[in-house]
């Protein structure tokens, strides 16, 4: 917990920081617990206050009559006969079943779920859906009556969340209380103890960029002047940042406007969707040497206390920047001609670790290299918040966008520690999506893949099971999604109007993909840290739910996914989702991707990702750079071509009017083309053992290097008469090695000789794997 920036309150040894008010009750430490006694209820409290924090207790009851909790901005007055009072998270072990509840302990009493005679009249006024949200399986069950149960509160301004067991029952917004004590109880039950321990908080906000981001002075790329008053300043790229400048001589005031995007050869001062302008004030003359000038603030994006409902805080940045926004260009307007401009310098945010050497693309495509330019640029300039964000128009992380991020992160950056950070941050502070939820699987796995450290896996897992969407499957292991999540949560692409005209149905066959292909993981990651029967359990769980989804949802007359039990529409969605999970029966892989390969990209630049990997997985890899770079508005060739220089939300405004253009879920290639046509990827957790399995795409060359946390890999291919490829990999990395075959080809050399080498289809895969530096090649017939 300390290494996700929490401090214990309570040193395993002593109760040093905590007091009990009353003239009764006993409190000891017995291995590294904290055990309460007594015949009547009291409450041991710390000796601090705290305001904004997040707050993680574990808590056991005792067996029979049993009742305790988690005081949080409370009081104590100690000439009271109710010596401590206020917001209390209810650890409740009758039949009732309210734990996680939100009581207002010796003051107003429930406040949710509310109850006649124990509530005030405002939380009456929600007694029927308070009541109706603790009767619903996964929280009436989320206490563990017998063993340990972690209760974990977060007070951010007025709005307060309680999680049991990783199951959020509880966000409202109260302003009784801002600030006060945190405490334990003991309910008063004569021979009963109550035993709590891991007790932790964490001070909010939390500002990762203050460790993990620096800002770099850039010098402008041109600078125009435009009229008497208004000067131009390009600065090649948008970057997230401000300005520092010299103090501008003379009296009066000038203005800085900071933008995105360009109309006419000015700043775009009306710019569409969330494309940024901004304008700060400045006053002339009576200062001396350079100032910063901040940009104009969005409240949005800085919102701790979620101006949504679903919403999470915004992640900020350090108060000593002062404010930052992403731009390319800067007018200077009311400053004189003879102002030295040449000094004025951006200072841009970036990953303090980023490396811009650590990988390289080139290939026979020069759009192609555009692409790859952008994206991984895209990847580097989103990484201004120390955890990856959304863009700027919320600056909140969510968890489909950081797996797509986290996975560009990898294969263009040498130092990945911001994956495994934006991780915590999720598990702490999840969005709404369906979907969503299986991507926090999605992220914990290939972070273990990428890392190998099962360490770092085993303090996560446990939590990792509350993201499976387990607590909504049915008897033959499918998820059920209720109105709600069809008319809300189950996203299937984003924006609504990519979604192919998917039917939302009960049985859901993308949700499910999901479902399926989290459990499968979680069965693979519970078997790397020792635990054996939830492998098994998870395999079998997982089985029963591809028997029942080739059943029930793929359409045999068709060849194809319909949508959903209850539709006999087929989307793309439907289809590329379970064959990118490996979910598509041998026998019916070839017609479902004939099916897609017809299709254009009729999904969002999120979807893409999954789009991109069926195909290049299936031996569709000139489809997909094909796709990759269509003509149209629906590719990245698209985004290029528009001057864009970081990577956009969607496909173009008219599809998204809001979009951000400063979003690294639209930087998709920045993982595709090292991991499909360069073909390089883990094959072992750790990197120990690699794949090196280039997909052609019908280039005649690509070279490149992929980073690995052992060192790059660099790989340079040719494919002309025939494939020949240079692959050079670590000291501690071996590879296997997978390369095209013609149907002429007759075998493999490596270093000019003979190897071992099966054809499977249109591929040669090597018995042996490769060490060090070699070139392989694949013969053809001697000609005549």
């Amino acid at each position: 917990m300390i290494s996700r920036g929490y401090t214990p309150l309570f040193n395993g040894k002593d109760l040093t920081g905590w007091r009990n008010p009353y003239p009764f009750g006993e409190a000891k430490v017995v291995d590294g617990e904290i055990h309460l006694l007594a015949d009547k209820k009291f409450f041991l409290v710390t000796e601090k206050k705290y305001s904004d924090f997040r707050v993680s207790v574990e808590i056991h009851l005792p067996e029979g009559p049993a009742n305790s909790g988690v005081m949080f901005r409370c009081h104590v007055d100690p000439d009271a006969d109710k010596k401590v009072f206020g917001y209390q998270a209810e650890c409740d072990g009758s039949d009732r079943r309210w734990s996680g509840g939100f009581f207002d302990e010796a003051r107003r009493g429930w406040i949710w779920p509310s109850t006649p005679g124990r509530s005030e009249k405002q939380f009456l006024e929600h007694e029927t859906q308070s009541k109706a949200a603790f009767a619903t399986p996964i929280i009436a069950n989320a206490l563990n009556r017998n063993g340990w149960n972690r209760f974990e509160i977060t007070c951010v301004k007025d709005l307060i969340t309680i999680e049991l067991n990783g199951i959020q029952t509880v966000r409202f917004r109260d302003t009784t209380d801002a600030s006060g004590f945190i405490g334990i109880q003991h309910h008063g039950e004569e021979g009963q103890t109550y035993r709590f321990r891991n007790l932790f908080i964490k001070e909010l906000p939390q500002v990762p960029a203050e460790r993990h981001v620096s800002l770099t002075e850039q010098e402008p790329v041109s600078i125009k002047r435009i009229n008497d008053t208004t000067t131009l300043i390009d600065f090649g790229k948008v970057a997230f940042g401000n300005i520092a400048m010299p103090v501008p001589s003379g009296r009066g005031t000038a203005a800085v406007h900071f933008g995105e995007k360009l109309k006419d050869g000015r700043i775009d001062q009306n710019p569409p969707g969330t494309v940024r302008y901004g304008m700060t004030p400045i006053r002339l003359g009576g200062q001396m040497g350079n100032w910063i000038v901040p940009t104009p603030v969005d409240a949005r994006n800085i919102e701790q206390a979620g101006l949504i409902y679903a919403n999470p805080p915004a992640v900020l940045t350090p108060a000593q920047w002062r404010s930052v926004m992403p731009f390319r260009w800067v007018e200077i307007e009311g400053v004189s001609s003879d102002y030295p401009f040449d000094l004025i310098r951006r200072r841009a945010a970036f990953s303090n670790t980023w490396n811009d050497d650590a990988s390289s693309f080139e290939c026979s495509d020069e759009t192609l290299n555009r692409i790859w330019d952008l994206c991984k640029y895209s990847i580097k300039a989103t990484t201004f918040a120390g955890v990856y964000v959304d863009g700027d128009r919320e600056r909140i992380p969510y968890e489909a966008d950081a797996y797509l991020n986290q996975i560009s992160h990898y294969t263009t950056d040498s130092d990945v520690t911001m994956a495994a950070r934006t991780f915590d941050w999720l598990m702490e502070n999840g969005t709404w999506p369906t979907e969503w939820a299986p991507h926090m699987v999605f992220m914990a796995h290939a972070e273990w893949v990428y890392s190998g450290d099962n360490d770092w896996l085993k303090h996560r897992y446990e939590s990792l099971k509350t993201k499976t969407l387990m607590h909504r499957s049915g008897d033959d292991g499918l998820i059920r999604s209720d109105e709600s999540d069809q008319k809300r949560h189950d996203i299937v692409d984003w924006p609504q109007k990519e979604r192919d005209s998917f039917v939302f149905t009960e049985i859901n066959t993308v949700v499910n993909a999901f479902h399926i292909e989290a459990i499968e993981q979680m069965a693979e990651m519970a078997r790397a840290i020792g635990k054996d029967s939830d492998a098994e359990a998870f395999e079998a769980r997982a089985e029963l739910a591809k028997q029942s989804f080739q059943k029930l949802l793929f359409d045999e007359s068709a060849g194809i996914y319909r949508d959903g039990v209850g539709t006999d529409h087929s989307s793309i969605h439907a289809n590329f989702f379970p064959l990118a999970f490996g979910l598509v029966p041998e026998d019916k892989i070839a017609g479902v991707t004939e099916w897609l390969s017809k299709k254009q990209m009729q999904c969002s630049p999120y979807a893409a990702q999954y789009f991109m990997e069926a195909l290049f997985n299936h031996g569709r890899d000139e489809q997909a750079l094909d796709l990759i770079t269509a003509d149209g508005d629906r590719s990245w060739k698209h985004m290029v071509d528009s001057g864009t220089t970081i990577s956009w939300e969607a496909w173009d405004l008219k599809y998204k009017p809001n979009q951000d253009w400063n979003h690294a879920w639209g930087a998709a290639p920045a993982n595709l083309l090292p991991r499909f046509v360069l073909g390089v990827q883990p094959a072992t957790p750790g990197w120990t053992t690699a794949t090196v399995r280039p997909c052609p795409c019908g280039l005649t060359f690509a070279h490149g290097k992929v980073p690995t946390p052992r060192g790059p890999i660099d790989i340079e291919w040719t494919n002309k008469t025939h494939f020949k490829i240079t692959v050079t990999l670590p000291e501690t990395i071996s590879a296997k090695v997978d390369l095209p075959a013609t149907k002429a080809s007759t075998g493999v050399l490596i270093d000019g000789q003979p190897v071992a080498a099966t054809k499977s289809g249109d591929r040669w895969i090597l018995k042996d794997e490769v060490h060090g530096s070699v070139t392989i090649e694949v013969t053809q017939p001697a000609s005549n």
